[in-house]
């Protein structure tokens, strides 16, 4: 069975490696980076930490794997009778099944000057870029006060929120006689910071946020975004340096494809196998999937152990099993050594909550690498870069 699987994110990685070494399974992996990336701590990384945390080399991950090819290309379009994917550069890949585990891309919702005019970090070199933009603001004898103001109160608006201020003074400490205070503000469009939580943690962490220092405005509405300034529907804002964390869609391959994919609710609709309705052997894992969780590491990476199960099963003539969807567990780490935890009805808040996350990222690394280099990639993030 020839698997081509595109992407190289928690989903298209995972799978990927459950196939690795399987009889009678060749796999091609299609991704446009040399690296896994763990954007859960892409925050660190923008707040001062190596960026070797977040980013394992994929010939590290697979190299065990005989029957595992990694080729670096961009697929652009599918041929559903012949079976096979096409990439920019004009390559094809033929496949038997075609797992698709793309991602997302940033969504700026067609707010004017939001794309030229601020930072996103969903990438590691975004992100390598916003830390930079930070140093050179700490350091700058210019700015008395730097006012950084993030779009979006979700996980990586409220993480990066936390954790800027000691950053800021971890570079001062070094350049500077005195330490200097940033200005940190987080406009948000709903009524509560992190929505997909309960009520009780919203409000605990929007405490916290006001501890750290944090302004956060809420139920606040962006029209437009020009140099330096976000123009809101009542009134404007300045800033120094703007950030945008508050929003992402499914990558364009499924507009350009538009003819073979039925999107559900902005996200691939699949049926009970996790396959792209209308197909029988084209599967959509991952953010892109219209299935209850999507968005989280944690179901990237359900998703890719079920499909990889049910390939397994129909390559031996045994029938599919259904998806059943799982309840992930929601950390969000509010400033350094803090954070609010979701687990089912189980709320938690504080230092506690903080070293399940830490837990948790380990958990990550556990499922890309064994567990000694495992071990090594997790301490990485509590390394600080050259600055």
């Amino acid at each position: 069975m020839n698997v081509v699987v595109v992407g190289g994110g928690f989903g298209g990685v995972k799978i990927a490696l459950q196939l690795a070494n399987k009889k009678d399974v060749s796999v091609t992996l299609v991704t446009k980076g040399s690296n896994f990336e763990y954007h859960g701590a892409l925050y660190r990384t923008a707040t001062g930490s190596s960026p070797l945390e977040v980013a394992i080399p994929l010939r590290d991950i697979f190299d065990h794997a005989k029957n595992v090819s990694v080729v670096l290309d961009e697929v652009s379009t599918i041929d559903t009778k012949r079976q096979n994917v096409h990439s920019t550069t004009g390559n094809s890949y033929s496949y038997d099944a075609l797992v698709l585990a793309m991602g997302n891309q940033v969504n700026y919702f067609g707010i004017e000057g939001m794309d030229k005019h601020s930072q996103s970090m969903i990438t590691v070199p975004d992100t390598v870029q916003l830390r930079y933009k930070l140093v050179e603001l700490a350091k700058s004898n210019k700015i008395a006060h730097p006012h950084i103001v993030i779009v979006g109160a979700g996980a990586t608006g409220v993480e990066l929120a936390g954790d800027i201020q000691q950053f800021a003074n971890s570079v001062t400490s070094k350049y500077a006689k005195n330490n200097k205070q940033f200005r940190v503000s987080i406009i948000e469009g709903a009524d509560r910071v992190l929505p997909m939580l309960r009520p009780k943690l919203s409000e605990k962490a929007l405490m916290r946020l006001s501890k750290l220092g944090v302004s956060v405005r809420l139920n606040t509405r962006v029209n437009s975004c020009e140099p330096g300034k976000l123009c809101l529907e009542v009134g404007e804002i300045s800033a120094d340096l703007i950030v945008w964390t508050a929003g992402s869609r499914i990558v364009d391959f499924y507009h350009d494809n538009a003819q073979y994919f039925e999107l559900e609710r902005g996200r691939v609709a699949v049926d009970q196998f996790l396959r792209a309705k209308g197909h029988k052997n084209i599967y959509v894992i991952g953010d892109n999937a219209a299935t209850e969780y999507s968005g989280m590491a944690q179901t990237a990476l359900h998703h890719a152990k079920f499909v990889s199960r049910n390939l397994l099963r129909m390559s031996k003539g045994v029938p599919p099993v259904a998806f059943r969807a799982r309840k992930p567990i929601y950390v969000v780490p509010v400033g350094p050594r803090w954070a609010v935890l979701q687990d089912g009805k189980k709320m938690v808040s504080g230092y506690q909550a903080w070293l399940v996350r830490r837990r948790a990222d380990l958990w990550i690394f556990k499922n890309f690498a064994p567990y000694k280099k495992a071990i090594v990639q997790w301490r990485r993030g509590n390394k600080k870069a050259k600055i």
